[in-house]
């Protein structure tokens, strides 16, 4: 995650993004095919908490473009 780390538009994304390694609570992070996702709310299911994440395609933070949703559908599509 490292190298991704260097193509976020801003600080504060850089930094948010750094500071929890997975998906276990509310947090950015790029997925396993390259994808820069949000988690977006956590639900409670039978199996323990299910986490809903949604990708971002503009920063949160400076809402700089940061990927093109075609690019996104293309690349989880495989």
């Amino acid at each position: 995650m490292s190298d991704a780390l260097n193509q976020f538009c801003c600080d504060t994304l850089r930094e948010v993004a750094a500071e929890l390694p997975e998906p276990a609570e509310p947090t950015v992070y790029i997925s396993e095919d390259g994808v820069l996702m949000m988690v977006v709310g956590i639900v409670q299911t039978e199996e323990g908490l299910g986490y809903m994440d949604h990708a971002v395609v503009h920063c949160p933070f400076c809402g700089t473009k940061l990927q093109d949703p075609e690019a996104i559908a293309e690349k989880v599509s495989h």
